[in-house]
């Protein structure tokens, strides 16, 4: 099985070009990116360590809420994108679940992958028109 980081330029290229439709194209389908914006509900009489507090929490539940959506409500389409960072070679049976995570926490802890992406996600949000 070959990676991402494996990729010759082009097909590097050009599979992060796919990656980063299909991605784009979760992110609408899901709706994952609203579970980010899900704030605390707060009083207005907290103190800074409580509020501090509840957005911790809702952070973590926010996080759980992405991961039910991808992992229970999407399961397929997520292991979909997982997909687009492998090329099986010829013959190569379809790796197991646990292969493909570790694959991916292999792939997602090499830094020059992560740098490139997220320089790829910042391109992105750039408001070019002027």
């Amino acid at each position: 099985m070959k990676t991402l980081a494996q990729f010759d330029g082009v097909e590097f290229l050009r599979r992060c070009n796919r990656i980063r439709k299909d991605v784009q194209a979760f992110l609408q389908e899901t709706n994952i990116m609203s579970i980010r914006k899900n704030v605390p509900t707060l009083t207005g009489k907290e103190t800074k360590e409580e509020i501090r507090a509840k957005n911790k929490e809702q952070a973590l539940k926010n996080v759980n809420d992405m991961l039910d959506v991808m992992l229970d409500q999407y399961p397929e389409r997520t292991l979909d994108l997982f997909r687009l960072f492998i090329e099986l070679e010829d013959g190569e049976k379809e790796p197991t679940g646990m292969e493909l995570v570790l694959t991916g926490m292999n792939l997602f802890t090499d830094e020059r992958i992560v740098d490139f992406l997220a320089s790829l996600i910042r391109l992105g949000q750039m408001n070019i028109s002027g």
